[in-house]
């Protein structure tokens, strides 16, 4: 997908930037905060997150792994109307949106974010760069998803329609640019908003009106490409490493949809 469409079927995405851990992030959050309020996100909350991590070096003996739980200390900084938000942690910068409309500007309001942290604690290298769209494909009154998605996207999950709950279809691929990890989710919906994977909730943006599915099915195409290594903190090469990563995404989604979709999105 070369251009926003008028109707296009993403409804959430995210870029994120993982770099040198700051230790003392908690002392520098407040005036980031404070920049960032003035930039257009004064809704500021601080929450801790759960993070799990296993250790299987005991023996090799999978029942002996052991896990570890933490929390993790982060600041999420909203817009008024909590349609996008930046997520700061000790050692990553997320911004994520419910209302994307197109590339350049999406980039933009990360990179002013990636400024603020580095002005206020001084960057020093990104260890990954991440980026991740979803789309919702939902069928009209007397539509179907094989209209709009391709048999392999839709997997047996365009067989098995009576009594299916759940279907998934994954593909990996490596880029000479980083990993795509492709996947299409299609559930039977009971309205609200579109399936989120488990990891990014709760959603706590508000999702555009048009996406609430009513009840029947609904795909969800998503979509993430990714990065992981080391370079020295520079702007302008992580926007350039954000265009290769769309290009990947756009790999996956284009292929993935119909002449009948593509008409309807436009």
């Amino acid at each position: 997908m070369s251009a926003p469409w008028g109707n296009a079927p993403i409804f959430y995405a995210l870029a994120h930037v993982q770099f040198n851990a700051i230790p003392a992030m908690a002392k520098y959050a407040p005036e980031i905060a404070d920049r960032l309020r003035r930039a257009g996100y004064p809704d500021a909350q601080e929450d801790k997150q759960s993070v799990a991590s296993f250790d299987m070096t005991i023996g090799g003996d999978p029942d002996a792994q052991k896990m570890d739980r933490r929390e993790v200390l982060r600041w999420r900084l909203s817009n008024r109307e909590k349609t996008a938000c930046f997520l700061l942690s000790q050692d990553a910068l997320i911004y994520q949106t419910t209302h994307y409309s197109g590339r350049d500007a999406f980039f933009a309001e990360l990179q002013k974010g990636l400024e603020v942290v580095h002005k206020v604690v001084g960057l020093d290298f990104v260890d990954r760069i991440g980026l991740r769209y979803l789309n919702s494909v939902l069928p009209g009154e007397g539509e179907t998803l094989d209209q709009y998605l391709i048999p392999e996207v839709l997997g047996l999950s365009g067989k098995l329609k009576d009594g299916l709950q759940q279907g998934l279809v994954e593909a990996v691929a490596q880029l000479s640019y980083g990993i795509l990890v492709s996947r299409a989710y299609t559930v039977v919906s009971q309205g609200g908003n579109p399936p989120l994977p488990p990891e990014l909730l709760p959603l706590q943006l508000e999702v555009q009106p048009r996406f609430s599915p009513r009840n029947g099915f609904i795909t969800v195409l998503d979509n993430d490409c990714f990065i992981q290594k080391r370079d020295a903190f520079s702007l302008s090469s992580i926007v350039a490493t954000l265009q290769k990563l769309r290009e990947g995404i756009g790999l996956a989604f284009d292929c993935s949809f119909t002449p009948f979709a593509q008409d309807r999105w436009k």
